[in-house]
């Protein structure tokens, strides 16, 4: 049996983002609404990328 290939984690929470940002642009009625979700959506993929760079030197620690 094949393995089958793995998905990158940031790109599972990239996808999650952008998902978010357009349902919240098709839905949301109020400017102030669409505001907030948006700098929440942005918070999360700081913290996505954030954690991805972590993990990355994390990784490179334990090699060297």
């Amino acid at each position: 049996m094949k393995k089958g290939r793995t998905v990158h984690p940031l790109v599972s929470q990239l996808t999650f983002a952008i998902f978010a940002a357009a349902i919240l642009w098709l839905l949301a009625t109020d400017k102030d609404i669409l505001v907030v979700g948006n700098a929440l959506i942005l918070v999360y993929v700081v913290y996505a990328l954030a954690s991805c760079v972590v993990r990355a030197k994390d990784r490179d620690k334990k090699h060297h």
